[in-house]
């Protein structure tokens, strides 16, 4: 039989339904809720990839962490965390005082939300390298150097040696899981780390920062799901 114009539009809109509809069942399934226990999940990396939405200690504070497997270290006391297979947290050898992830995060917010980042402009806060790029909206990246060296501070950004002031730079956003947008002036940076890259901080920093200069000391303008960046 012949498909007329019809039919084809039938199909197509059938196919692109059936797509939706795939789309939310995976989607679904992915899904984790960090905050309770609602399953097991068994797996040999549970805890891979958690240092790209965790930055603070609740031992000491600003911190660098590295995944291995199912465990999860701070580098800078040496304290080791386990992710359980019922998503619970378990302190190696002390009391964790998170029982998940979403708790853990929370803290992470309150922490950086307490800060006075009017006393933290001189030492660094955080070390990082990337790929610099510039983004033509709405066109191409053209890529600038393979590796830069970003240096966090309490009001500004150190980018290769080049110092711009969080007042000079319009808007910091996470791109992805492991990618940094700088909006300066009429320019688009994006800096892309690697797999375990921590992009998430400097946006808050900089959200804690306007914060402070805007008389919202008590503001909140950063709340991301967890899971968007694992």
């Amino acid at each position: 039989a012949e498909c007329t114009g019809g039919d084809s539009l039938a199909a197509n809109i059938r196919l692109v339904c059936n797509n939706a509809q795939l789309a939310a069942r995976i989607a679904d399934g992915l899904y984790v809720d960090e905050a309770k226990a609602d399953g097991i999940f068994r797996s040999n990396k549970r805890a891979e990839y958690l240092e790209r939405a965790i930055y603070v200690c609740p031992f000491c504070g600003f911190s660098k962490w590295e995944s291995h497997g199912n465990d999860f270290t701070c580098t800078t006391c040496g304290k080791t965390v386990h992710y359980g297979e019922d998503k619970r947290l378990t302190g190696q050898g002390f009391d964790f005082p998170f029982p998940f992830v979403a708790q853990w995060y929370d803290y992470q917010e309150e922490f950086v939300n307490g800060l006075d980042l009017t006393a933290m402009t001189e030492e660094p806060l955080f070390h990082d390298t990337a790929k610099l790029s510039e983004v033509i909206l709405y066109d191409r990246k053209v890529k600038l150097k393979d590796n830069v060296f970003l240096t966090l501070y309490g009001d500004k950004l150190d980018l290769d040696g080049t110092i711009y002031s969080f007042d000079e730079i319009s808007y910091i956003t996470v791109l992805g899981r492991n990618k940094l947008n700088l909006y300066i002036g009429d320019k688009v940076y994006q800096c892309k780390g690697s797999k375990r890259f921590n992009a998430l901080k400097y946006v808050h920093i900089y959200h804690r920062y306007k914060n402070i200069k805007e008389g919202n000391e008590h503001g909140n303008q950063f709340h991301h799901r967890i899971y968007s960046h694992l």
